[in-house]
């Protein structure tokens, strides 16, 4: 491939981009109808046809990946596609059911990915807002978006879908109008990321942990809580610990102060910092890199924080200090019972960090602990017989023909499929 950054003419690259550009959605045409003729391969009508395997009828099933209308798909077949793509299995299953709803319920979109007037993205974007629908209410916006599917954007597609209710399920409508679809949410990030002092901040200022916090309110909701925290932070000016903090940093620390106050049971007021705060928390480190950095990890998160923010925590009125428990990863813990020890199921959370099949992100602590040579086959509960499995792919593990192996010792498991 030529690597070369020597001057070239403008013209001439946007023309090479356009060519790539070109290649590559029709790339994603390609395997999107790949994906419908690969579901088309793999339909069943009962988890009998399903059992590809001489498993039990703990094994494969059939599964309804989008709305009526729509055949079932083998769920063996949905995890093996996704491993495949590169996905996670949740992310390789809705890419498959976007294609079973282009393919089966959106005909007239789906003849626009085969003549390669449309890119797959934009397909996806409609089969995303139509496999909820019945299929002649699917089967109407397919009618009034194929032939602007190529730039209709996603605000006109969900008014595309309310007219649609408003024609088929009037009642259904005329709720929606009246109470109104709740968007309300908030997302707070468990994973602290290390804060690094800004170019040009004082010298000494730390690094520390922190989170990002975002929310969707009810309007009254808001205002309510902008009054909340307006108020406290302008009561943090008279505590030491923050008085020289930014508005900005003291309208952060009142969200603080309000959980505080929420947890303990006690006013706001007396929720200000240093009024019985209580940390719990879980170290991991290197002493290696504990010397050389002066970072440490908190508990099953990414995020890092100093020793001199450490030290600060622990100095909080209120905070408990438990017994140190130290578990040395490189170490092979080993139990004559089936059930591990809570010591070695740490151990093992701690060195999987997530479930070990391709793409998984579930965190280890939510996933089961699964004996890779089984137990009633002479697996020892051991750490190098152990493996984080989310319960969808235990179940693959156990019932569906995948297997796994580690790549060395205290080496991270890979899953491998046995049916490929």
């Amino acid at each position: 491939m030529e690597t070369s950054l020597e001057p070239e003419s403008s013209p001439g690259l946007l023309a090479a981009v356009r060519a790539s550009r070109a290649v590559e959605d029709q790339a994603a045409r390609e395997t999107l109808i790949l994906a419908a003729k690969y579901a088309a391969a793999n339909v069943v009508t009962t988890i009998g046809e399903a059992a590809v395997l001489e498993v039990d009828s703990y094994g494969d099933r059939a599964v309804l990946l989008t709305g009526p209308g729509a055949p079932m798909v083998s769920e063996a077949a949905v995890v093996e596609f996704a491993a495949v793509l590169g996905y996670s299995t949740y992310t390789g299953r809705k890419y498959l059911a976007d294609a079973v709803e282009l393919a089966w319920r959106l005909p007239r979109t789906w003849a626009r990915i085969l003549d390669g007037t449309l890119a797959a993205w934009r397909a996806r974007r409609v089969a995303d807002v139509t496999r909820h629908l019945d299929p002649e209410v699917a089967a109407w916006v397919d009618c009034q978006v194929a032939a602007h599917a190529h730039k209709i954007g996603i605000t006109q597609l969900e008014r595309t879908v309310k007219e649609a209710a408003a024609l088929f399920e009037p009642d259904l409508a005329a709720a929606i109008a009246e109470e109104a679809v709740d968007y309300r949410r908030c997302d707070i990030d468990t994973n602290p990321s290390l804060f690094l002092p800004p170019v040009g901040a004082e010298q000494g200022q730390a690094a520390g942990a922190t989170a990002e916090i975002t929310a969707t309110l009810d309007a009254a909701d808001a205002l309510d809580l902008e009054m909340a925290v307006a108020s406290i932070a302008h009561g943090l000016l008279d505590h030491e610990a923050t008085a020289d903090l930014s508005l900005d940093a003291r309208r952060a620390a009142a969200l603080g102060v309000l959980a505080r106050a929420y947890n303990t049971g006690t006013s706001a007021v007396d929720a200000l910092p240093g009024q019985g705060r209580v940390i719990d928390l879980k170290i991991h480190t290197d002493t290696r890199d504990l010397a050389t950095t002066g970072l440490i990890r908190i508990g099953s998160t990414h995020g890092l924080a100093t020793i001199e923010q450490l030290d600060r925590w622990a100095s909080l009125p209120g905070v408990v200090i438990k017994p140190m428990t130290v578990i040395d990863l490189n170490e092979e813990i080993t139990t004559e019972s089936y059930t591990p020890t809570a010591r070695l199921r740490t151990q093992v959370q701690l060195i999987d960090q997530t479930c070990a099949f391709p793409n998984c992100q579930v965190k280890a602590e939510n996933c089961d602990l699964d004996h890779r040579i089984p137990y009633d086959q002479g697996g020892k509960t051991t750490t190098s017989n152990l493996t984080c499995l989310c319960r969808r792919h235990h179940r693959a593990k156990t019932h569906l023909g995948w297997s796994y192996e580690r790549l060395g010792p205290g080496a991270l498991p890979v899953a491998i499929p046995t049916r490929l």
